[in-house]
């Protein structure tokens, strides 16, 4: 009993030394060269990279002290994801007025179907815009149309015209299919070689419509001129458009391959003292894309794996250090801790989440996002994407300033805005910030992007720079005690909702 006992009182001491000591570039380093080993096969979702992912993250919250929060007491939380790979298709156009077939150019459009396989004909074509319809008006009058929709959204648009938003309204609607226009024909190629790779999506029926694609400029420009419209005024315009009736039918088959699996967010949480006070969320995706390039005969011994060391096992590290340093015994709030899967395929473990939440949205504070930290040996200099978005940029700047950190106000780091899963949260007025050097190191985030950057090349090599991470580690610890603590954040949830 003596020697139990002691041993309880290292664990302790050992324990209080850790959360009192600040991470630095050899703690970050561990965890990723585990996490972008070629053991964990680029952690791709629903694959054994997956398993041993989720598993060594809860493993590691585990040690850090934090308690499960996931489904039914265990600490994952399942995402029902489906991906869909177009495999044939076509399309047929006429002209309502005289009847006449439109021919199209086949390699200038391409669909995939909702389910394994699609046919209908005579669909009414449209063309959407992104106009505001005011409030009280009835719904646009889309059931069963075929709906062209352009691709970006018009200049000054905010996220609620995004076009996975506007396209998902337009399936509540009723559209029986969407189609994207690409309104840059130089573009046009790079778009369609994606589209072939497939694309993954949240299960449910409103997440895809039972046909979808995308269409050139120049064929969508064909078919602008055979209903006596022009297509650049079209996409001029599109601000003030809702629809536009295109007088055109289409006969239409798809046969896409459709494969359903079951991913996993993990999700830990320190409890605070008074959980009435709201709560804290950090976050980041553990997820890449596993074995990203064909095997090539002639050479088969080459490297096919993208390990994603920066992009994510960065950004998963410097929440695992986090979670060690931060004591619930030093806040008030609870404070949980989210690594999403799927995010390389467009936020949907964060999408998943906010559907589901492991605590009411309502009751947070703040949401800090952790992603790609690893670029920069800056310790000074930080970009906060998210700044000017909320109430908290003051609450920011005080712990920029105690911790001795600059914030980089060039405003070139907000293109990165949508592209990360904090939005998400935004979506919702949520505060939520992605707060690192690297994306204030302009030169060297570009090289990263034009380089590294999903391609097998992001690995554990001389390119990992952890000063700047480990830097950004220990502030997001300092922002975890600020506003975990209702003493140095006294503040509510933006609801309110954290004092019911």
């Amino acid at each position: 009993m003596r020697i139990i006992a002691g041993l309880f009182l290292s664990s302790l001491v050992f324990s209080a030394s850790l959360r009192a000591e600040p991470i630095g570039e050899a703690d970050l380093l561990r965890h990723i060269e585990i996490l972008a080993g070629d053991a964990f096969e680029g952690r791709k979702p629903g694959t054994t990279g997956e398993n041993k992912s989720v598993h060594y993250i809860a493993s590691q919250w585990l040690a850090a002290g934090l308690k499960p929060a996931g489904v039914q007491g265990s600490w994952y939380a399942p995402v029902s994801l489906v991906e869909r790979i177009p495999e044939r298709s076509q399309i047929y156009f006429s002209d309502n007025s005289r009847g006449r077939n439109i021919r199209l150019r086949e390699d200038e459009i391409i669909l995939r179907s909702g389910d394994p396989s699609f046919r209908q004909s005579r669909m009414a074509v449209v063309f959407a815009g992104y106009a505001d319809y005011g409030q009280g008006q009835d719904a646009l009058p889309m059931a069963g149309k075929l709906v062209l929709l352009p691709v970006e959204p018009p200049e000054g648009g905010d996220g609620s015209e995004s076009y996975r938003d506007r396209k998902l309204e337009l399936i509540r609607n009723g559209a029986v299919g969407v189609i994207g226009v690409v309104d840059d024909q130089k573009r046009w190629s790079r778009f369609r070689r994606s589209y072939q790779r497939g694309a993954t999506a949240l299960a449910g029926p409103q997440e895809h419509a039972a046909l979808e694609g995308l269409i050139s400029l120049d064929q969508f420009s064909r078919l602008a001129r055979k209903s006596g419209l022009d297509a650049k005024s079209l996409l001029a315009d599109q601000a003030a458009i809702s629809y536009v009736d295109l007088g055109l039918n289409a006969d239409a088959v798809a046969e896409t391959q459709v494969r359903t699996y079951t991913s996993h967010n993990v999700i830990g949480k320190i409890a605070g003292t008074n959980p009435k006070r709201g709560a804290l969320l950090f976050m980041g995706h553990w997820d890449h894309f596993g074995e990203c390039r064909i095997e090539d005969p002639l050479t088969p011994e080459a490297d096919r794996v993208c390990n994603g060391a920066i992009d994510n096992a960065s950004g998963i590290s410097l929440l695992i250090e986090t979670a060690k340093r931060l004591s619930p015994d030093d806040h008030d709030r609870d404070v949980y801790f989210l690594a999403t899967t799927a995010e390389e395929k467009g936020l949907l473990g964060a999408r998943a989440f906010v559907r589901n939440p492991a605590v009411a949205l309502e009751n947070l504070v703040a949401v800090f996002n952790a992603d790609t930290v690893a670029l920069s040996d800056d310790r000074k200099m930080i970009a906060v994407i998210g700044l000017g978005q909320s109430g908290l940029d003051e609450d920011i700047e005080i712990v920029a300033a105690q911790e001795g950190r600059e914030i980089d106000r060039s405003g070139k780091p907000d293109v990165y805005l949508r592209r990360q899963d904090g939005y998400v949260f935004l979506e919702r007025d949520i505060p939520a910030f992605m707060i690192t050097s690297a994306f204030a190191d302009e030169v060297r985030l570009q090289a990263y992007i034009n380089g590294p950057y999903h391609d097998v090349s992001d690995e554990v090599n001389d390119d990992l720079l952890l000063g700047g991470a480990a830097a950004d580690a220990n502030f997001h610890v300092a922002l975890g005690r600020y506003f975990a603590s209702t003493i140095t954040y006294p503040g509510l949830a933006p609801s309110g909702g954290a004092d019911n």
